[in-house]
């Protein structure tokens, strides 16, 4: 069965109010505090802001913490500045997560310049499919400490459907969602 098809209906509204208050807000705050101080930043978003952020944008609650997928429908994966998107599969349950992989929809955030520039593309796992063999065929047999893949930004970028941009914390793409968001803002 395959499921995770392109989200057709993305909440902008609620995602963003997400965005705002736990990732891009207190990011940029905190921004300010380490250059007072001389303190380089690290990490501009966990894995799990993503997936919560992806949970709230295209309408799927996910599985409550149960192993596999991120979500229901969807696996999401974050990257810095075009860099590649890591898949790690664990000793018990890699070859099934490998298997599901090809199964769902796959959602890649890239972001830069501390959250003022994200993009968010859609790929489903059947356009992944000879990553996902490959890696299904190499599976590690004894296992060592741990199999991680990945798929190059490149491929994504090349082979994925652009879902949205927010620019300085603000959907730019799609024009015609980021001109509603805009004018419920002011209103």
């Amino acid at each position: 069965m395959t499921i995770g098809g392109p989200p057709t209906d993305l909440d902008f509204e609620k995602a963003l109010m997400f965005f705002h208050a736990y990732m891009y807000g207190p990011l940029q705050g905190k921004l300010r505090l380490y250059k007072a101080r001389e303190v380089r930043p690290s990490a501009a978003a966990m894995p799990s802001d993503w997936e919560v952020f992806a949970s709230i944008l295209v309408r799927d609650v996910g599985k409550k913490l149960a192993a596999g997928i991120d979500l229901s429908q969807y696996e999401v994966k974050s990257a810095l500045d075009g860099g590649n998107y890591e898949y790690q599969y664990h000793k018990n349950t890699g070859k099934e997560k490998l298997k599901s992989d090809v199964q769902v929809g796959h959602l890649f955030f890239d972001h830069r310049d501390n959250l003022r520039h994200v993009d968010l593309r859609y790929a489903h796992g059947n356009a992944m499919k000879e990553y996902f063999v490959k890696w299904l065929k190499d599976f590690p047999d004894p296992y060592g400490q741990r199999y991680r893949k990945s798929i190059p930004f490149t491929w994504v970028k090349e082979n994925s459907k652009l879902l949205m941009t927010i620019e300085d914390g603000e959907v730019t793409y799609p024009e015609t969602i980021s001109a509603t968001v805009k004018q419920k803002s002011t209103i």
